[in-house]
């Protein structure tokens, strides 16, 4: 069991033990309120969302690969929300690809890790280079200096 089936069911027990030994009108409330609560176990608490995330293109800031398992990747959409932790399933070249992408950016400053989510649930890793700086103008001197 989940931990958030785990907490939600742990509050309808505690919830029931004291509708029982109240009114009707309490047993009313914690029925209402268990219903309204229902959802909440499919929250992230700390553990991997169980959906994929939407299409899309994203910055892998924390990945682990387990062979034959998962590919866990904690992803920043870049629209100034919250990372967050995915369970993607398994393959060997999405593996291989993370793994040489991750490998490239070692030592690079600045350099990222990119995902792009396709359609059905298909998933492309990628270096992403930092775009290159502009050249600096020359500065030539305000006042004259040479004579």
């Amino acid at each position: 069991m989940t931990p958030a089936i785990t907490l939600w069911l742990a509050f309808v027990l505690a919830a029931a033990a004291i509708a029982w030994l109240g009114t009707r009108r309490q047993a009313v409330a914690f029925a209402l309120v268990a219903i309204l609560t229902l959802p909440a176990t499919i929250l992230p608490l700390g553990h991997a969302m169980p959906l994929e995330p939407p299409q899309g293109k994203y910055s892998v800031l924390g990945a682990r690969i387990d062979i034959d398992v998962a590919i866990w990747v904690l992803l920043d959409d870049g629209k100034g929300g919250p990372p967050r932790y995915y369970k993607l399933p398994y393959s060997a070249t999405a593996a291989s690809d993370l793994q040489e992408a991750m490998d490239m950016v070692v030592g690079q400053e600045g350099g990222a890790v990119g995902m792009t989510m396709g359609e059905g649930g298909a998933t492309g890793f990628a270096e992403e280079t930092p775009a290159a700086e502009p050249p600096k103008r020359v500065e030539t001197p305000i006042l004259g200096g040479a004579s």
